[in-house]
């Protein structure tokens, strides 16, 4: 009787790919194989199928906002199931390897298939598994999966990635951390045995591109088991940063007879950089439809000290420009609720600089014709990123994480200072901070900026609506549509106001 591995991951529209790698390394290794999701931190599918499936391994992939939810289930689990090895992985366990241990008899760090096949062989002992060696991608599990979603089967878009890391180091993203981070947790070999694992940068995610032949193989598979496919969303970071695996692609992809989109920087589509046409032109060519590019903020000093995205505005305006010239469709990405008021110079803070983002889309969209949607989230401060240590020094964030939401869009867990203090700005000075009442209000309409943020961005001037309606009390739907109704009058059709 073959032993049996059940693979778990939060539930979301876009396809889990990391476990439908893994689901089928466990197959190569021989194991029967499930996947089940977990939506809404409820676990009563998960736990069914754990009594009915009996697996002799369960996997999950922990991502910081659920992982309190997950330990408590696996504390439970454990003390029900005591013969079950459990292994977890992904970016919570990566980081917190420790607090990890607590819940489960394997945590990987840092990328998994070869870590995970050595815990299947039995070749990995329990704790904390380090990485040995990369090895490729596997074609991921999507049949399997699809059959029990059927939902993620028949969805017209599907989601790949073709390449691991960023060649960034945005102060909010564990892809910008590195093995110094978690050095003090493993021993001198390990290690050693690691850098040679990732490489120069010693990024705990390192860059690792996939071969394009499998990722067409990949795409024809989707074709064939989910015919009703429309679209590929490419996930990678920032996609196709190298220019030789850029032109492999674009030779062979139109055979598939898919468009795609594919998320890129602003610095990657810069017109003015000589080899930025040629290759926007082989993607057009291939089948992009359309980029996605993160803002993020709309001030120049938040994106260069504390996020460190080090862009000008003025290249958003010129790479927008040429994207529209060029056919493309654009989706800007924005957080919302940023820790504002300790940079060097004095800036907006709180909503006066959510409404400058939502302003500068309204801007892009007027004068360039793009963006044709725009995407916000809410800032979530992720301890073990940089980010994460600044909100903790400036007194934004003094908490364990343990109340962190596990999307970005829900409401902030941050505190607001009441006006820009400089880089002496504490958690020492009850002053410097909102009051009670104040803070809620802020987060109140924090959240109703971010749930209407596409709307208010495709309306003309409408960051000017979005402050006329987030001013006052009433923010419900009937008094939405009198104060849209009035501002498309005074603002755009009179243009009185």
């Amino acid at each position: 009787m073959s032993k049996r591995v059940l693979l778990g991951s939060r539930y979301s529209v876009i396809e889990p790919l990391g476990i439908l790698h893994l689901a089928t390394i466990a197959r190569q290794e021989g194991f029967e194989t499930k996947i089940t999701l977990i939506k809404d931190d409820d676990f009563d599918e998960f736990d069914k199928t754990v009594k009915e499936f009996s697996p002799d391994f369960i996997a999950l992939t922990i991502y910081t906002g659920n992982h309190m939810q997950i330990f408590s289930y696996l504390e439970k689990l454990k003390s029900e199931n005591p013969k079950v090895k459990i292994a977890v992985g992904g970016p919570h366990a990566t980081y917190f390897p420790k607090e990890s241990m607590q819940y489960a008899d394997y945590v990987v760090l840092s990328e998994g298939f070869d870590s995970f096949r050595r815990i299947l062989r039995g070749d990995a002992k329990p704790g904390i598994v380090h990485l040995n060696k990369r090895e490729p991608f596997p074609i991921p599990e999507r049949e399997m999966f699809y059959k029990a979603y059927p939902k993620h089967g028949s969805s017209p878009i599907k989601s790949v990635i073709t390449q691991t890391g960023c060649p960034y180091s945005c102060t909010y993203c564990y892809n910008s951390s590195t093995l110094g981070n978690i050095a003090h947790l493993l021993t001198k070999r390990q290690i050693e045995k690691m850098k040679v694992c990732l490489g120069p940068t010693n990024r705990l995610f390192p860059k690792g591109f996939r071969l394009v032949d499998d990722i067409i193989e990949e795409i024809r598979i989707i074709k064939k088991i989910s015919p009703l496919t429309k679209m590929i969303y490419f996930q990678d970071d920032v996609f196709g940063v190298n220019v030789d695996w850029i032109q492999e692609f674009a030779e062979k992809y139109p055979s598939l007879g898919l468009p795609f989109h594919a998320q890129l920087r602003f610095e990657y589509a810069n017109p003015k950089h000589p080899k930025t046409q040629e290759k926007l032109e082989l993607l057009k060519d291939a089948g992009c439809t359309g980029f996605t590019f993160a803002i993020e903020s709309a001030c120049p000093t938040i994106r260069r000290e504390v996020l460190n995205r080090n862009m000008k505005t003025e290249l958003m305006f010129d790479v927008m420009t040429n994207l529209h010239q060029m056919g493309f469709k654009v989706r800007t990405e924005q957080m919302l609720g940023l820790p504002c008021g300790a940079t060097s110079e004095p800036t907006k803070i709180n909503l006066e600089a959510d409404l400058d983002t939502l302003r500068l889309n309204v801007l892009l969209k007027e004068k360039t014709g793009l963006p044709t949607m725009a995407w916000a989230s809410i800032f979530a401060p992720y301890k073990g990123t940089a980010i994460g240590d600044y909100c903790a020094k400036h007194g934004f964030y003094n908490g364990s994480n343990n109340d962190v939401p596990a999307t970005f869009f829900e409401r902030s867990v941050l505190r607001f200072p009441k006006n820009w203090v400089g880089p002496n700005l504490s958690a020492d000075d009850p002053d410097f901070w909102l009051a009670p009442k104040e803070l809620e209000d802020y987060r109140n309409k924090l959240q109703m900026l971010r749930d209407l943020f596409n709307y208010f961005s495709l309306v003309p001037k409408g960051h000017r609506l979005a402050k006329r309606f987030l001013l006052e009390d009433d923010t419900g739907f009937k008094r939405l549509s009198t104060v849209t109704r009035h501002h498309l009058y005074d603002s755009v059709l009179y243009d009185v106001i």
